[in-house]
């Protein structure tokens, strides 16, 4: 059996590595994050997961700041929030995250959530496409996605390579669901 542990990454379609496990921020308080994230990199961590909608991303990168760890060796991802979709809602959000950060890269940006209505979905990707190719962000995925909101988004990929050729709608780098023996997602990991 291979090794896994807090050290275990993955190789993304993007070609990035992302490690397995990540610290997540959901319901921590901006005010204790930068501590809370400098205690998960003492333990080992090195994949920070927060989102635009938890209102902790600045803290997370103080930290980041303040860990004495190369950037290169801390893996960032922040989420588009539910109620920020569309193309231009979107770039606004990468934006912002950029000047609550100060990083100069995202490692990973997500759709927090299929909210919004195709239209607005497709106009959110696209938004996710253009920033990775700018350099902004290395990889791209979603979160919380069905199986049908998946299936959409792979049409609208193969609709923006057919348009624009090979590689111009972007890929599907990482899909993040809630999965235990509670909640086993067979069509998620059918599809996967």
């Amino acid at each position: 059996m291979a090794k896994f542990d807090i050290n275990t990454k993955y190789k993304m379609l993007s070609g990035y590595e992302i490690p397995v496990l990540g610290f997540g921020v959901y319901q921590t308080p901006a005010n204790v994050t930068e501590d809370v994230v400098s205690h998960a990199f003492k333990a080992g961590y090195r994949h920070v997961d927060s989102a635009r909608a938890y209102r902790n991303e600045g803290p997370c990168a103080a930290a980041m700041g303040e860990s004495g760890l190369l950037r290169s060796s801390v893996f960032f991802t922040s989420k588009v929030p539910p109620g920020a979709m569309g193309y231009d809602a979107t770039k606004s959000e990468i934006e912002s995250t950029f000047k609550e950060t100060g990083l100069d890269y995202v490692d990973l940006y997500l759709i927090h959530a299929p909210y919004g209505g195709k239209e607005a979905r497709n106009g959110t990707w696209r938004a996710l496409v253009q920033a990775q190719k700018a350099g902004q962000i290395r990889s791209i995925g979603v979160s919380n996605y069905g199986v049908h909101h998946l299936d959409e988004l792979e049409a609208y990929i193969s609709e923006l390579e057919s348009k624009s050729g090979k590689g111009s709608g972007g890929e599907i780098s990482v899909g993040q669901w809630e999965v235990h023996p509670w909640l086993e997602r067979k069509d998620i990991m059918g599809w996967c």
